[in-house]
């Protein structure tokens, strides 16, 4: 299942302290313990959209994309508790579709989730790839999906 917290998107646009030394880069307060981080990065979310050339304007936020070895989340910066919070999540076997696309222009993941919910993961060049692979190889390891073109794998 598909989980929103109740805390809006709206307001901020930092990434965090990422870089400074009150960053924490194993993100400790937001994983749960039976996870083990993967993978993060500075992220634009793109909610409600697969990237299938929609031309309505959609929310966009900036925080964290992190890949743990349970859930893909997104994550934004907290000020005033001095923390990151997942604010989207789903656990792998909760993802219908993924594709990804890294080229001069775009680079990024989008999935759908089985609930039908839409999020675009916007990524820099050096970090799609890897990011992808980890989550196709998470996604794997639980259930088969069709990737973008549709196919099994």
């Amino acid at each position: 299942m598909l989980l929103c917290a109740s805390v809006p998107l709206s307001g901020c646009k930092s990434y965090g302290p990422v870089g400074s030394p009150d960053f924490d880069p194993t993100y400790s307060r937001t994983l749960e313990k039976n996870e083990q981080l993967m993978f993060a990065a500075q992220t634009e979310l793109i909610d409600g959209t697969y990237m299938e050339g929609e031309e309505e304007a959609f929310p966009s936020y900036n925080g964290m994309m992190l890949l743990t070895s349970q859930r893909i989340l997104f994550v934004r910066w907290n000020g005033i508790q001095l923390r990151y919070e997942p604010l989207i999540w789903a656990g792998y076997a909760d993802i219908a579709q993924v594709k990804m696309h890294n080229n001069i222009l775009l680079q990024y993941i989008s999935y759908v989730a089985t609930d039908g919910h839409k999020y675009t993961y916007m990524l820099g060049k050096n970090n799609v790839d890897q990011a992808y692979a980890i989550l196709m190889a998470c996604i794997q390891a639980r259930h088969k999906i069709p990737d973008s073109t549709g196919i099994p794998i």
